[in-house]
């Protein structure tokens, strides 16, 4: 389930209280109330109210200790805790003047709030044009609670647009706790949460890998469904750097852009970059397009200039280009598909093919001629790349079921064919070049659920037992002479216990003669239906040896499958556990495990801690974290090692301060960046002015993605 982010304005004060109904009209209309303790009357029409005066019309509310109104010119003049209030300001002042006609008005020595927008600030004259813009003279602007000016903008001239969210500043000073940082003679910030063209703040940062690091990015909202920002930047050991992206948000179609140029690496000597596009879009009903592509311009840019230890390890590039249709109970796919290798030093025979192209279908249909349950599987493929064996595909399984159900048991027989033909190309003399298999597949899945009511620690529960029994059988058919375009070994976890082939892709169909036996365990709330436990085991047991192999792997002799257990509980509102096991019971030995213990609690304090293991593989510990310390000050961290190469993979720590209008984050990091060893260390400073922008690299962008649930609201 996603978490919400938490909102920008949390850890601050309401300055003002939410408007009324009636002030939420943007366009001030009808006729005009007026109380007071007393009213006098004038010539020419003026009357003069005293006492605690409130006028009052749809949209715009007046008060004050006296107001002047002058009736044939349509004017208002009030003095003495004046407060003016309409849907997007709240202005307090010494006098004001307003015409109810025009609906401009003028206050003197005033302080504003901003109603969609935790903003206030101070103005020797404030003008209103309207519930659209604001004129302010010699004026100020923050976020920051009152009687905390932690930042603060001072300008001769600021204008405020509440129809565009835009402010701009003349002659503008921004102060950091009264100390001057920046002058701009013309500076344009936000006054609300929409999007706006404009220079953000810049980014300075510094790494071994690349030297000092300094961004100026330029965000151009372009339409309200297309933005692009670009950035120049420069390296200090590496030049300069030009990088790009443009988003688009259609009804029916939405993409992303990115591009980066470094001319002329100084470290490498010559030109690098790279360029991606992923674009999603549904062209017409039950249509659906995919397009993904990605380009480097050679095998160690991620390691040099990428961010992240999975970014830096990436081997290939996808290239992908789907089309779809989504039908009534069924699924058809076009799909063109090819490689970039990163890793050069991978042999073309070991490298992936291109799919020039595929084709596949997928139907379900339940419930047809006497009960049914027909489920089809098509596929053809032309496989493609430099090194042979290449070729076309074709594989075909239809599957008929027919389920019985009771309450609370299941069995459902069922019966496939799978044919696989190969079309090769270039071939050897005397080889044939096509090859086919045609194997009946035979199950039965059935299962049954028992259920009890209990009670524990004070609550009333119910517990499920589920066994499971899947019963499979393959005849055995010699597919040694078979290319391998896209078949490998599946992981083996509890899912796998009921799928019928070992293997993914149809390069290799296992023989089998064998039965799945399982068991499931649930413990659930009574009043909500919450799952508070859940627990399952299985194993599987073969009645023959498994002799369809892939090259370079020995036939299955064993009697039984490793032991499968996984398990998941909520042992409080905070705590999560996670975990999985396979033990081999003829070795009487683990192969695989994992485990993962989650802490969400409140002021976005957490906790994770991972543990996992791959016989002669990996052992890795996983460890990440925020702990407040007090309201404002938190600390993070995380601490990734490889225990089996006694190696640290990433390491990371951090403090930060986070008020209503201001956060200031320190971390330093250290990750590998290849296989050798090589690591790149940083230290990272952001300041966030929040409302303005920020100063210093991304910390936050960083922390949300090495900290699992850095950011959200619990």
């Amino acid at each position: 389930m996603a978490r919400a982010q938490i909102p920008q304005w949390e850890k601050c004060e309401r300055f003002i209280e939410p408007a009324s109904e009636e002030l939420l009209d943007p366009e001030p209309r009808g006729p005009v109330d007026v109380t007071a303790d007393q009213v006098e009357s004038e010539k020419e029409g003026i009357s003069i109210f005293s006492g605690d005066v409130k006028f009052r019309r749809r949209g715009q509310w007046l008060d004050a200790d006296e107001v002047h109104y002058d009736k044939p010119n349509n004017t208002v003049k009030a003095f003495g805790d004046v407060r003016y209030q309409d849907a997007t300001v709240d202005v307090i002042s010494d006098s004001a003047k307003v015409n109810l006609e025009t609906d401009i008005g003028v206050a003197e020595n005033a302080r504003y709030f901003l109603r969609d927008y935790h903003a206030r600030g101070e103005a020797a004259e404030v003008e209103r044009e309207g519930s659209a813009k604001s004129e302010l003279q010699d004026a100020t602007f923050t976020t920051c609670d009152i009687g905390d000016n932690a930042w603060q903008l001072k300008a001769s001239q600021v204008s405020l647009d509440h129809e565009e969210g835009v402010g701009w500043a003349r002659h503008a000073r921004l102060k950091l706790w009264d100390v001057p940082i920046l002058y701009a003679p013309f500076l344009r910030f936000p006054i609300d949460d929409r999007r706006k063209s404009g220079f953000l703040v810049p980014s300075v940062g510094s790494s071994s890998n690349s030297g000092v690091d300094i961004s100026t990015p330029y965000y151009w909202n372009i339409a309200p469904d297309r933005d692009a920002t670009i950035t120049p930047r420069y390296l200090s050991e590496r030049g300069p750097m030009l990088e790009g992206e443009l988003r688009y948000l259609n009804p029916r179609n939405q993409g992303k852009i990115q591009g980066s140029i470094l001319p002329h690496d100084d470290r490498k000597g010559d030109y690098r970059g790279a360029f991606s596009y992923q674009h999603t879009g549904s062209p017409w009903s039950r249509w659906f397009t995919n397009l993904d592509i990605n380009l480097v311009s050679d095998d160690t840019y991620f390691e040099d200039l990428g961010n992240s230890l999975s970014i830096a390890s990436t081997t290939y590039l996808n290239n992908q280009l789907d089309v779809s249709y989504q039908g009534e109970g069924w699924y058809a796919l076009g799909r063109f598909q090819g490689f970039q290798t990163i890793d050069r030093t991978i042999p073309g025979f070991s490298r992936p093919h291109q799919r020039l192209p595929q084709l596949l279908v997928d139907g379900f249909f339940p419930d047809r001629f006497l009960g049914l349950d027909l489920d089809f599987h098509g596929e053809v493929v032309n496989f493609q790349r430099d090194a042979l064996p290449n070729g076309v595909r074709l594989d075909l399984w239809p599957t008929v079921s027919l389920p019985f159900r009771t309450p609370g048991t299941f069995f459902t027989p069922s019966l496939g064919v799978r044919d696989t033909r190969y079309f090769l190309d270039d071939t050897p003399p005397g080889t044939d070049n096509t090859v086919s298999r045609t194997l009946p597949v035979f199950s039965i899945d059935t299962g049954a659920v028992f259920e009890r009511s209990l009670s524990l620690w004070g609550s009333r529960l119910r517990q499920t037992l589920e066994p499971r029994a899947y019963y499979l059988y393959i005849p055995f058919e010699n597919q040694e002479d078979f290319p391998v375009f896209d078949s490998a070994p599946l992981d083996f976890y509890f899912a796998r216990l009921f799928q019928p082939n070992r293997f993914t892709g149809a390069d290799r169909l296992n023989d089998a003669n064998q039965l799945t036996l399982a068991v499931t365990t649930r413990l659930l709330q009574s009043s909500t239906g919450d799952e508070l436990l859940r627990a399952s085991i299985g194993q599987i047991q073969f009645f023959r040896d498994r002799k369809v192999t892939l090259p370079g792997f020995p036939e299955e002799t064993d009697s039984s499958s490793s032991i499968i257990a996984e398990m998941a509980a909520r042992l409080a509102p905070e705590w999560s556990l996670r975990g999985e096991l396979r033990f081999d019971p003829h070795q009487e030995r683990a192969d695989l495990g994992s485990a993962e213990l989650r802490y969400r609690g409140k002021g976005g304090s957490l906790l994770n801690m991972g543990y996992r293991f791959r016989r002669q593989l990996l052992e890795q510990v996983d460890i990440s974290g925020r702990y407040p310390i007090t309201k404002n000050w938190s600390v993070v961290g995380r601490w990734y090692h490889s225990i089996a190469d006694d190696r640290l993979l990433e390491v990371l720590g951090g403090v930060e301060y986070d008020s209503c209008c201001w956060a200031i984050r320190l971390v330093g990091r250290s990750y590998i960046t290849n296989i050798e060893g090589d690591r790149n260390n940083s230290v990272m400073v952001q300041l966030e002015l929040k409302g303005l922008g920020n100063l210093g690299q991304n910390v936050e962008s960083l922390l949300r993605r090495t900290v699992l649930g850095y950011g959200e609201q619990f």
